[in-house]
């Protein structure tokens, strides 16, 4: 289809005739499904950039005819939404002075004086470098389940896996002085004796 020829494809109809309607109701519904956490004004903004991206993709050809375009558009337009949350949240945790207490040495330690969580395990997190790994935990010890999580940070769960994976190990190695000899795993495979 020549660079002219695709407004008049029926796929770009259909986007036409759908488009007033979407732009008018969908920042609303939008506002509603993040519970008044992103601005009506942000929620119109994804809405015209869904629109806009819907638009540029049947344009170069990469939508079927058979797509349900309503679906497709509020799909994207969420898609946006969470995208703007998470540059939000990322910017919070950016912008916030975290003071993090520093865990005590093992030896400072005596059994029952200590809450795992609060007193080793998250300023463990705190002290983390910034990044997506140490949300990924900080969020989860906050009770959050894996769908809650990828929704906050807008990542797939297999990148919510990877992470989480990675920042376990990360905090094993930080906290490994405080876990008992028969809860580590081992750390080096023991060559059998022949």
């Amino acid at each position: 289809m020549d660079a002219d020829g695709w407004a008049q494809s029926a796929l770009a109809r259909r986007l036409a005739a759908e488009s007033e309607a979407f732009l008018e109701r969908e920042p609303l519904v939008l506002r509603g499904k993040v519970g008044g956490k992103l601005s009506l004004e942000a929620c119109q903004d994804a809405a015209q950039q869904a629109l806009y991206n819907v638009a540029r993709r049947v344009r170069d050809g990469l939508l079927d005819d058979q797509v349900n375009l309503p679906a497709y558009l509020r799909k994207a337009a969420w898609n946006l939404a969470m995208d703007h949350l998470s540059a939000e949240a990322r910017a919070e945790l950016a912008g916030q002075q975290m003071q993090t207490t520093s865990a005590p040495l093992p030896e400072q330690v005596a059994v029952g004086d200590v809450d795992p969580l609060h007193d080793l395990v998250l300023p463990a997190i705190e002290a983390m470098p910034s990044s997506r790994r140490r949300q990924v935990v900080r969020l989860q010890s906050q009770g959050l389940d894996d769908i809650e999580i990828a929704a906050a940070l807008g990542i797939r769960s297999d990148r919510l896996h990877r992470e989480r994976h990675n920042a376990v190990v990360e905090l094993r190695n930080v906290l490994g002085v405080f876990i008992r000899d028969g809860h580590q795993k081992p750390t080096q495979r023991r060559k059998k004796d022949r």
